[in-house]
């Protein structure tokens, strides 16, 4: 063996990584060449796989401007430029991803459904998948009918979700005031806004095929599913004005408290800051994947019992 063979077989390594379809970068059960998914896709099949290139170049580029604003604030006013066009295209992009949801649970709760009356789910249980790929793969049979729409939905929340975030924060924490803080929760909030794109459309998929399994008449199966994807936004929206308003109060508190009360406005506006950190950063991650694993496990044990 020469000496410049690992050099030649890594070279190698990045030649046939660089061939690779993008589809074989997805999970098995994930892409729309798996015979689970592709049996309920009809023309969708066609659908060309995500593009994640772009979308991690622009979350590196809000990234490196927030980092640089926490030394140079004048930097993150200059990216904040495109403020107006956010306001204008973020409302439009919610409506259509709150559409894509609906689609997704109701194609996943019929998927299921169908499976369930027509007595074919143990065909798919002699197959080399897992339960819980099977249950994947009908969720990503869903995800697959809107790809497009969802993957226009996520460039547009990474080039103006940032701007709205940013003038979110800094109307109660001032940039110039509050120090490197307000930055890294920035950071912190778009980074679960982005995650956020990818877990609720797996987490409302899977409630839908949980509750296409147990409820086999289509029609009934589907509007559960709706029904659930509203509470979930409703719930959702609803904990985060709730924690907003009660966050702006411990500010004002704190602000205008005397050395006396001074103690406990601090006390409170702490308890606001982490019940803010709870509901607007880990629940909207935990909460999708906690149900996406809920599901799916209890799922799996129903089948394998009966």
């Amino acid at each position: 063996m020469t000496a410049d063979s690992p050099a030649r077989d890594s070279a190698l390594e990045r030649i046939h990584a660089d061939e690779r379809s993008p589809m074989e970068s997805l999970p098995y059960w994930a892409r729309a060449t798996n015979p689970i998914v592709r049996r309920h896709l009809g023309l969708y099949w066609r659908t060309l796989p995500p593009e994640f290139e772009p979308i991690f170049y622009i979350c590196g580029f809000w990234l490196i401007a927030l980092l640089i604003g926490i030394v140079f604030p004048f930097v993150t006013d200059l990216a904040t430029t495109v403020i107006v066009v956010s306001v204008l295209v973020i409302p439009v992009g919610i409506i259509f991803y709150l559409r894509a949801l609906f689609s997704i649970a109701a194609n996943a709760a019929a998927v299921m459904a169908d499976e369930i009356r027509n007595n074919t789910m143990h065909l798919l249980m002699s197959t080399p998948m897992s339960l819980e790929q099977i249950f994947l793969g009908k969720v990503a049979s869903a995800i697959w009918r809107k790809m497009d729409d969802l993957m226009l939905i996520v460039q547009g929340a990474a080039i103006f979700g940032p701007p709205l975030i940013i003038m979110h924060y800094a109307g109660l924490f001032p940039l110039r005031e509050s120090g490197p803080a307000t930055y890294l929760l920035i950071i912190a909030m778009t980074i679960t806004a982005l995650l956020r794109l990818v877990l609720e459309p797996l987490m409302v998929g899977m409630v839908g095929v949980g509750i296409g399994a147990f409820v086999p008449f289509r029609a009934i199966a589907v509007t559960s599913s709706l029904a659930w994807v509203a509470f979930y936004f409703i719930l959702i929206n609803m904990l985060q004005q709730l924690n907003l308003q009660n966050l702006s109060a411990a500010l004002d508190l704190a602000r205008e408290a005397s050395d006396a009360a001074i103690y406990a406005a601090n006390m409170r506006l702490a308890l606001a800051l982490a019940a803010t950190i709870a509901i607007e950063l880990a629940l909207p991650v935990l909460l999708p994947y906690a149900l996406i694993r809920l599901v799916s496990g209890l799922l799996a044990r129903q089948m394998r019992a009966n």
